[in-house]
C-alpha cells in the first residue's frame, strides 16, 4: 500500500500531490483524464487506473475535486464505496458548511473517517511556509492523517470537530477578498479620472498587499493567464450567496458584487484576471 491517495489532479490537486512526494511519502494518484497523472508518476507517484483502485491503495484519500456533489458521485458508486470503510477521507474541494456537515454524515454511514479542509492559498503556496490550510473533523479522524497534512505547508490548522468551520472561514476570507477587489477597482477609476497613474496608486500599498497586486494588474493590463479566472471567482461568490441563504443572513453585499461580475462575464472577461471587472466601469457622461 501507499501512504496516501490524491484524487483529482487539477492545479491544486497536483500541487498537493507534489508536496507529499517531495516529503517522501508514497503517493497514489488518480484523475478522470489520465494524462494529468503522468507528470506526478514521473516524480514517483503510483498511478491508479480506476478511482476504486486509488481508494484501495491507501488508508488516506485526499479528494480535490471541484465540488462535493461530484465527490459523492464518484465515491458513492458501489464499486468504490465498498472500499471506504476503515479509511479516512480528506475533502479539500470547495463547498459550504452545510456541504461539509452532509459529507461527514455520508462518510460516517460508509464507515469512513472524515476530515474537511479549506485551502487559503494558491497552488504555488502548497508545500511552502506560505500555505495556510484549515481542517476540522473528529480527533480520531484528524489524528489518522495529521502527519501527512502537516507536510503541506507552514500554517496547517486543526479547528476541532466543528466540521463546517473550515468552509465558514474560507467563505469569510473570500468575502473580504471581494471587498478588496471591488474597492481597488473603483479606486483605480478614481485615479484615472484625475490623471493619476495606476502605478502610483499601486505604490501606496505595501509590497505583497492584495490591493497593490490588483492595481498592478490593471496598470499593466496583465489580465491573461491568472491563477484563478474571473469565472472561478464568480463560482466562489455563488457559494457565499448560498451560505447567506443557509445561514439566513443578508445577501446585499454578495449580490452587489455578483451584479458587477455578471456584467464582466457578459462582456467576455470570464477567462481573465478578476481585475478585469474594472473594464465594465466606464466614465459616465456627467453634467
Amino acid at each position: 500500500m501507499t501512504d496516501i491517495s490524491v484524487i483529482g489532479l487539477g492545479a491544486m490537486g497536483s500541487a498537493l500531490a507534489r508536496a507529499l512526494l517531495r516529503a517522501h511519502l508514497q503517493v497514489t494518484v488518480w484523475n478522470r483524464t489520465a494524462p494529468r497523472m503522468q507528470p506526478l508518476m514521473a516524480l514517483g507517484a503510483d498511478g491508479a487506473t480506476t478511482i476504486a483502485g486509488a481508494v484501495q491503495a491507501s488508508p488516506l484519500a485526499m479528494i480535490c475535486i471541484d465540488n462535493y456533489a461530484a465527490t459523492k458521485s464518484l465515491l458513492g458508486a458501489n464499486e468504490v464505496s465498498q472500499y471506504l470503510s476503515g479509511r479516512t477521507l480528506i475533502q479539500v474541494g470547495t463547498g459550504t458548511p452545510r456541504d461539509a456537515r452532509e459529507s461527514e454524515v455520508w462518510a460516517s454511514g460508509l464507515g469512513a473517517g472524515y476530515v474537511d479542509g479549506a485551502i487559503l492559498c494558491g497552488p504555488a503556496g502548497i508545500g511552502t511556509e506560505r500555505a495556510k490550510i484549515l481542517f476540522a473533523g473528529s480527533k480520531a479522524a484528524y489524528a489518522s492523517c495529521e502527519s501527512a497534512l502537516r507536510l503541506l505547508g507552514g500554517d496547517i490548522r486543526y479547528l476541532g470537530d466543528s466540521i463546517g468551520a473550515p468552509a465558514a472561514l474560507d467563505l469569510a476570507w473570500l468575502s473580504e477578498r471581494f471587498g478588496v477587489f471591488v474597492g481597488a477597482a473603483h479606486g483605480a477609476r478614481l485615479c484615472e479620472a484625475e490623471g493619476v497613474g495606476i502605478d502610483l496608486y499601486a505604490s501606496v500599498f505595501a509590497e505583497g498587499d492584495t490591493a497593490r497586486l490588483f492595481a498592478d494588474v490593471i496598470h499593466t493590463k496583465a489580465y491573461g493567464n491568472p491563477g484563478a479566472t474571473l469565472q472561478v471567482w464568480t463560482a466562489a461568490l455563488q457559494r457565499i450567496q448560498g451560505q447567506a441563504n443557509d445561514a439566513h443572513i443578508d445577501r446585499e453585499f454578495p449580490d452587489f458584487v455578483s451584479g458587477i461580475l455578471k456584467r464582466a462575464i457578459a462582456a467576455d472577461y470570464g477567462g481573465e484576471h478578476i481585475a478585469a471587472l474594472c473594464k465594465v466601469w466606464r466614465k459616465t457622461s456627467g453634467a
